[in-house]
């Protein structure tokens, strides 16, 4: 059994060791010569992988783009999502920020400088950005819905999961202004910086959704009108 667990981690880390080198081998073109005039054969033959290869873990140039997008959602889902009972949403969150998500980010530090610049090059990338965006969104509604016993398209999940998302976003974006240009370019220090905005914010939109008329309330007050 610790042989074939073994032989197991070491297809995960191969596999993970091929992700990361069609990731950074596509950041340096993607800069190099424009995303638009990279073909994924290219991104292949300088990877050193099958194209074939490289379609499998990423069908389109736009998943490539976006791989660390989908990790971090990966990531929330399970620990926001699958978190213990009894753990407040924005107890998780906060976790989540803190404990989890660097080993996340980490393979892709070297790619992360670059990412506004090539989702700005194209308007595709951009509209690509606000779908996968709005996934992440998805589950911390699904998160916070839980605390409240109601859908995921509840108003107050619905609330907290969009202050806690541009919260996150605005973080980082100022951060990233500041930083991204040190040599030192610590993502830990990003990561800190964003937990305890975002949980500070979470916090006071608690109290905030709580001020929020039940989802019945209206129907009540039209029969009684009515």
């Amino acid at each position: 059994m610790a042989a074939v667990a073994a032989s197991t981690g070491l297809r995960e880390r191969k596999k993970q060791r091929t992700r990361q080198t069609i990731v950074e081998v596509a950041t340096r073109l993607f800069l190099a010569q424009g995303y638009q005039r990279t073909p994924l054969a290219q991104i292949a033959e300088e990877a050193d992988v099958a194209t074939s290869t490289c379609f499998n873990y990423f069908p389109t140039k736009v998943d490539i783009v976006f791989s660390l997008h989908d990790a971090v959602t990966d990531s929330a889902r399970r620990r926001i999502i699958e978190r213990p009972e009894g753990e407040r949403a924005v107890d998780a969150i906060g976790a989540w920020l803190r404990e989890d998500l660097l080993e996340v980010e980490q393979p892709y530090a070297s790619t992360i400088r670059a990412l506004p610049e090539i989702i700005g090059s194209a308007p595709e990338l951009q509209a690509e950005e606000r779908l996968r965006l709005a996934l992440l969104e998805d589950v911390l509604a699904t998160g916070f819905a839980r605390d409240f016993a109601e859908s995921p398209d509840g108003m107050r999940s619905r609330v907290l999961a969009a202050m806690a998302l541009r919260g996150m976003l605005e973080a980082w974006a100022a951060w990233f202004e500041r930083h991204a240009a040190a040599a030192d370019f610590e993502l830990s220090a990003a990561l800190a910086a964003k937990a305890d905005h975002v949980v500070a914010l979470l916090e006071r939109g608690l109290e905030c959704v709580e001020l929020l008329p039940a989802p019945d309330a209206g129907l009540a007050s039209g029969r009684a009108l009515s």
